[in-house]
């Protein structure tokens, strides 16, 4: 909450320029900028209560902030392929536990792990790089990414929107909203696996 505060005070001087403001920091969280995405829309959200910015606006250039910085470390690894890891910049936020757990996501969840790698901050930037390097195609990348991103933006965006003049409330909804997010996500996660293990034990032997 102490952050989010700290952003608005920030912000709120500049108006409509809070705008390019928003959208660099959300880029720059695409390449692993230490700040939560979450912080950063909820504060869009609050603005847009106090009349500083316009709500829909603001879904739009977070939306772009998101889906841009998201869509150039796929497609810095898309072109780099595998030679990307002689680079610094991957061994340094690729270290070898990292790049085995997320290989271990790839190899059991399949594509499917850019869409929950959105609620993953820590390991989003690795996911979608990784994505890239598998050379997933980039419509499959743009439409599970998308598809989450339409999930978690703009109800961040409503939290502080709705609840931002009270911030002891706010900070409570935060907390249900990770709670509820994460319980869909693990019981979407639980059909997947049921639903492999099931085509598995029944695929027929040639």
């Amino acid at each position: 909450m102490k952050l989010i505060i700290e952003l608005l005070n920030h912000l709120t001087p500049y108006g409509h320029l809070g705008y390019f403001i928003m959208f660099a920091i959300l880029l720059a969280c695409g390449f692993g900028f230490p700040m939560p995405e979450d912080v950063i829309l909820i504060s869009g959200g609050i603005l847009a209560s106090r009349g500083v910015t316009d709500f829909f606006m603001t879904f739009v250039v977070c939306m772009l902030g998101v889906l841009i910085g998201d869509g150039i470390v796929f497609s810095i690894g898309r072109k780099m392929g595998p030679k990307i890891r002689e680079t610094r910049i991957f061994r340094k936020i690729m270290h070898t536990n990292r790049e085995a757990q997320v290989s271990r996501w790839f190899t059991r969840y399949g594509d499917k792990v850019i869409f929950f790698a959105r609620f993953a901050p820590g390991l989003r930037m690795p996911l979608f790089m990784t994505a890239g390097m598998y050379q997933v195609s980039f419509w499959k990348f743009f439409f599970l990414d998308g598809f989450a991103a339409l999930i978690s933006v703009p109800v961040w965006i409503w939290i502080g929107y709705v609840f931002g003049a009270n911030l002891e409330l706010l900070e409570e909804k935060m907390k249900q909203f990770q709670i509820g997010i994460y319980s869909v996500l693990a019981a979407v996660l639980v059909l997947i696996l049921a639903f492999w293990y099931v085509k598995k034990k029944f695929k027929p032997s040639i």
